[in-house]
């Protein structure tokens, strides 16, 4: 029994279950019954339980293809009565709980047909306990392959920060260069708009509706029929007896018609 067991440790922690493991993964999208002669075979070619001297090629592949398939049953049955009691439970914790669950009747079956194999053999309630464990590892790469991809955890998509808005180039070019940041308002002056900026004003030809539907609406709105004012250049919105302005960082105050001051109100003092 011990050879058994140490023989089957080193295949859990050795080598050839690394290279088990990574198999399976590159095979993780076939299933059912050729996955468990797919595994029965690197099982017959890694002879755990000391199968590799105890048996020949002719018993031991196909000793080997039979626990798979046996393997792969379980671990199926298992997942459908989990599936029935705990719909809701996380991919990784039902298949723990599908190996566990299954390497429970695998661990007397393997004894089983260790015996078959090699009569003789038998293993007493302690053996069994002891058996378990490397069960139940087997019986976990086998949960991982039978479990359908799309109930794998998957890691949350990232999402990517909006990108600020700017003021369209078509615009901004027709400014100095010195004033093409920190714009202020826009106010109409005849068929022109005068681009009012913490470093001074400058005239663009161009009609201030023209203007504003140009400029991202996330950057500010029009709050007059003369006047469109930029969010970040509001420091409060005033209201006096009879009117309402918009107090711009530099002190300028730029009237609030009623058309637009509710909608002032939801955007600049938000």
């Amino acid at each position: 029994m011990g050879k058994i067991v140490n023989s089957f440790r080193n295949f859990v922690t050795g080598r050839p279950m690394q290279l088990a493991m990574r198999e399976w993964r590159i095979m993780g999208k076939w299933r059912g019954p050729l996955s468990a002669v797919a595994f029965g075979a690197l099982l017959g070619v890694t002879g755990p339980f000391g199968s590799q001297t105890a048996l020949g090629p002719a018993v031991r592949y196909p000793f080997w293809m039979v626990i798979a398939l046996v393997g792969f049953g379980a671990a199926a049955a298992a997942g459908r009565v989990l599936s029935s009691t705990s719909p809701g439970s996380r991919t990784a914790i039902r298949i723990v709980a599908v190996a566990a669950a299954s390497a429970v009747p695998m661990t007397f079956f393997v004894a089983w047909a260790i015996g078959v194999v090699r009569p003789g053999r038998s293993f007493s309630p302690v053996q069994l306990l002891a058996l378990f464990p490397y069960v139940a590892l087997v019986q976990l790469l086998i949960a991982r392959v039978i479990s359908p991809d799309d109930q794998m955890i998957v890691a949350a998509p990232v999402e990517q920060p909006a990108a600020a808005p700017e003021y369209p180039p078509e615009f901004v070019s027709k400014l100095p260069a010195a004033l093409r940041r920190d714009i202020l308002a826009l106010e109409a002056e005849d068929h022109y708009v005068r681009v009012h900026t913490l470093h001074g004003s400058s005239l663009v030809l161009m009609r201030l509706a023209d203007a504003a539907a140009l400029i991202d609406p996330r950057l500010g709105l029009r709050v007059h029929r003369s006047w469109w004012v930029a969010k970040d250049g509001v420091r409060a919105v005033e209201r006096t007896p009879g009117r309402a302005i918009a107090r711009l960082v530099d002190d300028t105050a730029v009237p609030i018609s009623r058309t637009y001051l509710s909608a002032a109100r939801t955007v600049l003092t938000d």
